[in-house]
């Protein structure tokens, strides 16, 4: 399995996508920061806390490596079944079901880990930002960072099955659009936050609705897998 994970990062050339990745954090962190320092200005004053900051970057980061993982999924298995690819693919002395597993492994674990690694990072650049620029009120310590870690692993391991979600739709219509089209509404659904009197809240802040999706998404997967040895993919 790890071998064909590898043969499928290679020839995809996933590695390209770091670029993306990059890009990415440097978008997020970037938005966050001058929301922060715009707060500052504000008769409410800065952020009070970096939770609260944290917060808009768990929220930006979610929707926007959900989309991502869409785009892998698309490349992986949507376009290569419209392209007919998949089909010279069943050919090869490989289990379909393996090989498909594989792909879906791929994205599930680029998806997951991109999403724990940048907002690790994004909190890490945070820790010696924030003596200079004073981000939010408070200081931000080690031990902070270590205490977020569950949360982010978590977000990490349930986003990234949620991101499988798509491949439903996009599957019913061999389309790469509305594979991505369906991971930004719901990325949007699950991430998007309502306000009053100051508390925000945030479906994905919950913990069963995250776990509920994360399921779905894995039963997606294994529905979309479970017969295709005995398929007709034509």
């Amino acid at each position: 399995m790890l071998n064909l994970i590898k043969l499928e990062w290679n020839k995809h050339h996933i590695g390209r996508y770091f670029k993306s990745f990059f890009f990415c954090v440097i978008s997020i962190y970037g938005f966050v920061v001058l929301l922060s320092l715009d707060a500052k200005n504000d008769i409410d004053g800065a952020m009070s806390s970096f939770q609260e900051f944290m917060f808009l970057v768990y929220i930006l980061s979610n929707i926007t490596f959900i989309i991502f993982g869409s785009t892998i999924l698309s490349r992986l298995i949507i376009s290569e079944f419209r392209t007919k690819t998949m089909q010279v693919m069943f050919t090869y002395p490989i289990k379909r079901k393996k090989l498909l597993i594989a792909k879906l492994a791929l994205t599930y674990l680029f998806t997951a880990g991109s999403l724990f690694t940048s907002i690790w990072l994004m909190q890490i650049i945070t820790y010696f930002l924030q003596p200079s620029l004073g981000l939010f009120e408070g200081t931000v310590t080690l031990q902070d960072l270590v205490a977020t870690l569950p949360k982010t692993l978590t977000n990490a391991f349930t986003m990234g099955a949620i991101a499988l979600i798509p491949l439903f739709f996009g599957m019913r219509k061999k389309s790469t659009a509305t594979t991505i089209t369906s991971a930004t509404i719901i990325s949007f659904l699950i991430n998007g936050t309502v306000s009053n009197s100051g508390d925000t809240f945030s479906l994905a802040n919950s913990i069963v609705i995250p776990v509920i999706l994360a399921l779905l998404g894995i039963g997606i997967a294994y529905v979309s897998i479970r017969n295709i040895d005995e398929k007709d993919v034509a």
